[in-house]
């Protein structure tokens, strides 16, 4: 009897040891299975897509491994890009899309990204800013408000055009779009950080790193 169960046990710890190295070969190649996704990791995400919706880029960029430098903070080079960026800092807003899964590099949150799309205010401003420029020049009555000693137009009567033009423009013709974003996420110095790629930089941007 001790020898028949002697036997029936090693067919089981032989059979066991053949499905463990069937079912190695067969799925090597597949993610790992996280079956309790890590709350730090999702925590990170969002840290950094709050910091993001509220304009702090700053603080964004502490939640990304390296804490790079955005290049979003630099000041504005007219009133019209203010008012253009300000636009789409105040159009900005997330949700998360699932959990969080695994990949080949660490893990991986997916995020479903929604803000002014800046073209739909850029591809209109030059018809309509010529338009404005055109008629108030019809409507002026002191010409050197308009044009200089070199009868050129006046930088600052150009910038008030573009400026007006481009309010109009975000009051009238804007639309917002939609990005699905996959932010991967990295395991580095006992802590989960966010690997910015160059969709996610993009889409936080409004376009302007690159």
């Amino acid at each position: 009897m001790k020898k028949f169960l002697a036997v029936i046990l090693c067919l089981v710890g032989l059979c066991a040891a053949a499905a463990a190295v069937y079912l190695s070969t067969q799925f090597m190649d597949a993610n790992p299975i996280l079956l309790t996704p890590p709350d730090e990791a999702k925590n990170r995400v969002v840290a950094m897509m709050d910091a993001v919706c509220e304009g702090d880029y700053a603080e964004a960029s502490q939640s990304i491994f390296g804490t790079p430098s955005l290049g979003v903070d630099r000041e504005a080079g007219s009133d019209v890009g203010i008012i253009i960026w300000e636009a789409f800092q105040e159009s900005m807003s997330y949700e998360l899309v699932g959990e969080c899964y695994t990949t080949e590099q660490g893990l991986a949150q997916d995020v479903t990204f929604t803000c002014l799309d800046i073209t739909s205010v850029t591809e209109q401003l030059r018809d309509r800013s010529q338009v404005m420029l055109e008629q108030r020049v019809a409507e002026a009555e002191n010409v050197s408000e308009i044009y200089d000693d070199n009868n050129e137009y006046r930088e600052d009567f150009v910038m008030d055009v573009l400026y007006d033009a481009a309010t109009d423009a975000l009051k009238e013709n804007t639309r917002e779009m939609t990005v699905e974003l996959t932010v991967r996420l990295s395991y580095q110095d006992g802590s989960w950080w966010v690997v910015a790629d160059e969709a996610l930089l993009d889409a936080i941007s409004g376009g302007i790193l690159y």
